[in-house]
């Protein structure tokens, strides 16, 4: 694990022992891990036919609607559609065909319209009050027309569209302290995150400024919040207060550093540095299970830092001298 690197501010002297495991916890505890969880598979119900009784014809009679409501509804891959019988006989019956020539989909593939219309046997004509149910987990995306067999004019729409893809973020804090003292570190240093992670460095420190560098596997640049920084006034580095984010899409181990506070010895570096360890994702359910776990995370650290935060400050406060000297153990 990379060294922490401690810088005094105004003051000569080096801090307590108390102080640097008092900060140091609190440096372990003060980041809140947040992500946002995939939306679940919906379920969605399309009518299928009705009748009404009375009007327009004699009191009495009955109407045959032929449709489906809503005709046209907007779905992601995975979810599910019901159509339920409501009145009359039909069929939810795909115009696209698979190149065995059989329907995408179809609630009745072995009725055909030269069959008897009475048959409601399984497989066939979709009776009042039965339903058809599909997954449309194996759905291209796209637009589907279906129609019924036995009414051609009574056709629907199914757009199935591409789920919005939610991005889990982790927050990391880049230095921390006061006017008199000042914690050049990353918190957490260490870092393992999947693909597609969001990670988003924030300056802490009121008065200290920092880069966030990093390189890939081989060394080179990979990212950097500060690219026009020379050595040298003004620096063009970040500022107290500002963040960073950086989207991983690949996976690999990532080393990055701050070009102010650290400093290169052979292949590796020292100092103000971290890692970032980008795992593969190989499903929809590790993203929830990473987002789920993420959010738990999350909110357990901000509890815990903001106790964490209350003992620190009172050991500190009670074991100050006089004003302006460092805390004494």
């Amino acid at each position: 694990m990379p060294d922490v690197m401690w810088e005094r501010v105004r003051k000569s002297k080096r801090l307590t022992p108390k102080v640097l495991v008092i900060v140091s916890i609190l440096s372990l505890l003060v980041f809140v891990f947040s992500a946002s969880r995939a939306l679940a598979a919906t379920t969605h119900h399309v009518k299928v036919g009705g009748e009404i009784m009375g009007l327009p014809l004699a009191k009495g009679g009955m109407v045959w609607y032929n449709g489906y409501d809503p005709s046209s509804i907007v779905i992601h891959p995975g979810d599910t559609i019901v159509w339920d019988g409501v009145g009359g006989v039909h069929t939810v019956t795909s115009a696209d065909v698979l190149s065995n020539g059989s329907f995408v989909f179809d609630s009745s593939p072995i009725f055909t319209p030269a069959a008897a219309l009475a048959d409601m046997a399984p497989g066939k004509l979709l009776a009042p009050g039965s339903v058809y149910e599909l997954d449309t987990g194996t759905l291209a995306v796209g637009t589907y027309t279906y129609h019924c067999k036995i009414h051609p004019a009574m056709v629907g729409h199914l757009n199935v569209t591409a789920r919005a893809i939610i991005s889990p973020i982790v927050n990391v804090v880049a230095g921390w302290g006061d006017h008199l003292y000042a914690v050049q570190a990353f918190a957490p240093e260490n870092l393992t995150v999947t693909q597609g992670t969001i990670v988003r460095w924030t300056l802490m420190n009121p008065i200290e400024p920092h880069t966030i560098t990093g390189v890939n596997n081989t060394g080179a640049p990979a990212w950097d919040s500060s690219p026009g920084f020379v050595e040298g006034p003004p620096p063009p580095v970040m500022l107290p207060g500002q963040s960073f984010p950086h989207t991983f899409n690949e996976a690999g181990t990532f080393a990055y550093f701050c070009k102010v506070h650290a400093y290169r010895i052979g292949e590796s570096w020292v100092g103000m540095m971290g890692i970032v360890h980008v795992v593969p994702l190989t499903s929809l359910d590790a993203v929830n299970a990473a987002a789920s776990g993420a959010s738990a995370v999350g909110y357990g650290a901000l509890g815990l830092s903001i106790v964490a935060l209350l003992v620190a400050v009172y050991a500190v406060v009670r074991g100050k001298g006089p004003r302006g000297s460092p805390p004494t153990p």
